[in-house]
């Protein structure tokens, strides 16, 4: 790599491609350099990695970064090492979840130059600083740097400690028609009651970091908050920019205390345009939240709310921090139906120490809950301690494993990218897939079973007419040219398949009286 050779090229983020969600990380960098007037460019990962080669090359880059959570890690560095066979002469920078914990071995393990350890904003920008003027980056605070065979560590770096301060939006950088149209992603891909196929989806950001201490996450910073005001004023402003007809707070602070969550119904009311929302939260904040206060919720268009269940054992439920118990999750999900609101919960298998009697409680948990509720919508998981959780930090202090190499090589050597990596749980790990298994053959089969004929046929019809269209997007129409006779017959099955999918959904909810 030559020092400033490409000191005049953009700032490069390669993040990976837009799914279920608005890529928030990539948009505060990215708006935090432009800012500052930097020249940001983000390209998206793809499947041919040849083409995403040559596309960041062909920028020519002051500097590459790369980002996101653990399971990607092996894919970037795959990148990386064909970007080195291609020649590259810039510098590249990686971080979020998959560095933070680990910033030596992430910088030995991708190839990468520097690694940012914490929050990016700042770092990131003095480092692109001191690249384009050619000074020593290892005197930047936040790094690790490599030297060498070395990595050096440059100690804490700054952050944006005013979350009223955080850069605008550049949504600009990102192509609408594959964030916002987050209703047709579901319709289209896991069709559930919670999200509708017109939905079009303006994330809002509430804050950074977290008060709680759950032994299976990932922590990294001071916990610090958004004023409600603010976020609803640019909430306001995407709706209106975008015709957009749904908030999604994708973070637990929003609701981190009846006062906060009161005025966020006051902030609501203000909007210029009805809306509905979805919101994430902690059963022992839920349970906080007042019956009067979860009705203006649901008045004001709450329309979903994510909540961790992880298990129905009391036991399992204090080991991790949950602050809760079994009979308070099935009270306050039976408090949502009443209400109206559509929970989406999740629960996994596998914990510290947990037994088949644990999951088994989870298992009666799970069952009351969709009997009494079938428009509850679960996950089902397999305890995965990654780098930066109480778990992780408990195997590596008792000898479990020999260190992050060691993790790494298992981690990607597994089934998913939710595996044990390590069995912490009481049962064997064939017993911790089987009994996952079965909570998730029992969810579907009760859930089945409580929905009714009706709607369960057309659930089964809606996931066959999926698969087929998938399997025609494939294969055929996305290969058709996209000029002429054949660009136009593209156009009517696209037409015609969005119309039968949003005809399909509008039956299932009509059915389950959504």
């Amino acid at each position: 790599m030559e020092k400033g050779l490409y000191r005049d090229g953009p700032v490069v983020l390669v993040a990976r491609p837009i799914a279920f969600t608005f890529p928030l990380s990539y948009a505060y960098l990215a708006g935090y350099l432009l800012q500052q007037d930097e020249n940001v460019k983000i390209v998206f990962r793809q499947p041919d990695h040849t083409a995403l080669v040559k596309q960041i090359m062909d920028l020519n880059p002051v500097l590459v970064g790369f980002g996101n959570l653990y399971p990607e890690l092996r894919e970037i560095s795959h990148l990386i090492e064909l970007l080195n066979q291609a020649g590259r002469r810039f510098p590249i920078v990686i971080g979020g979840q998959m560095v933070s914990p680990i910033p030596e071995f992430v910088v030995k393990v991708t190839g990468a130059d520097f690694a940012v350890v914490g929050e990016g904003e700042i770092i990131l920008h003095q480092l692109v600083c001191a690249l384009r003027e050619g000074k020593d980056a290892s005197n930047i605070k936040g790094l690790a740097v490599r030297k060498g065979n070395q990595v050096v560590l440059t100690g804490p770096g700054p952050f944006i400690e005013d979350l009223s301060k955080l850069p605008r939006v550049p949504y600009e950088l990102f192509p609408e028609r594959e964030w916002l149209h987050l209703g047709r992603w579901y319709n289209m891909n896991c069709p559930q009651p919670h999200w509708r196929f017109t939905d079009k989806v303006i994330n809002v950001h509430g804050g950074r970091g977290c008060p709680f201490r759950c032994n299976f996450c990932y922590h990294h910073s001071a916990t610090r908050y958004r004023p409600i005001d603010l976020m609803l004023a640019e909430a306001q402003e995407a709706l209106e920019r975008f015709n957009g007809n749904m908030l999604y707070f994708s973070d637990d602070l929003v609701l981190l205390t009846p006062k906060r969550a009161r005025e966020l119904v006051a902030g609501l009311r203000t909007l210029r345009r009805p809306v509905e929302y979805s919101v994430s939260t902690r059963f022992d904040i839920l349970d906080r939240l007042g019956d009067d206060l979860l009705a203006e919720m649901k008045e004001t268009g709450c329309r979903i709310m994510g909540l961790g269940i992880e298990s129905g054992s009391d036991r399992i439920l204090e080991i991790i921090g949950k602050n809760c118990t079994s009979a308070q999750i099935l009270h306050n999900l039976r408090r949502l139906k009443q209400v109206g609101i559509l929970p989406t919960v999740s629960i996994m298998v596998g914990q510290f120490d947990e037994t088949r009697d644990d999951v088994e409680a989870s298992i009666r948990l799970m069952l009351e809950s969709v009997r009494d509720n079938p428009n509850i919508q679960y996950a089902f998981t397999v305890t995965t301690p990654f780098p930066g959780s109480p778990l992780y930090d408990y195997i590596m202090k008792n000898g479990l494993l020999q260190g992050d190499e060691e993790f790494f090589n298992r981690y990607f050597s597994g089934r998913s990218e939710w595996n044990q990596v390590v069995n912490l749980s009481q049962m064997s790990d064939e017993e911790v897939w089987n009994m996952n298994s079965k909570l998730t053959f029992l969810y579907y089969q009760e859930r089945k079973k409580s929905l009714g004929r009706s709607v369960s046929g057309v659930l089964e019809l809606r996931r066959y007419w999926n698969g087929f269209n998938r399997l025609a997007e494939n294969k055929l129409v996305s290969r058709l040219p996209k000029q002429g006779k054949l660009e136009t017959v593209t156009k009517a099955y696209r037409m015609t398949r969005d119309i039968i999918s949003h005809r399909l959904e509008d039956i299932e909810l009509k059915f389950r009286g959504v």
